[in-house]
């Protein structure tokens, strides 16, 4: 599993939108390729499937229209410390 290392509006600046209605402190980027949806609080980061009805995404919600797919894009986040594993010290791995 994955944690945000920063807080959620820290994910604006990578292009995540702010979510709306109860989820207004959360972030979430749409991917067009793999049509996946990346989600985001300050607390946990995953991965859903884009469904234009999740009551989170904005009607007519933009998406990241680059090459990349969903997990470049989470390999991009890792590599610029917004995100960690949270199994850091798993299998005897070195902190």
């Amino acid at each position: 599993m994955l944690r945000p290392t920063v807080k959620a509006a820290e994910f604006e600046k990578y292009g995540f939108k702010r979510c709306k209605g109860i989820y207004k402190d959360c972030f979430y980027l749409c991917v067009a390729r793999g049509s996946k949806m990346l989600f985001v609080s300050d607390v946990c980061f995953d991965v859903f499937e884009w469904d234009d009805v999740d009551p989170r995404i904005h009607k007519n919600a933009n998406h990241n229209k680059d090459k990349r797919d969903w997990m470049d894009i989470i390999y991009d986040l890792i590599k610029a410390n917004l995100l960690e594993s949270e199994f850091k010290s798993f299998a005897g791995l070195k902190e």
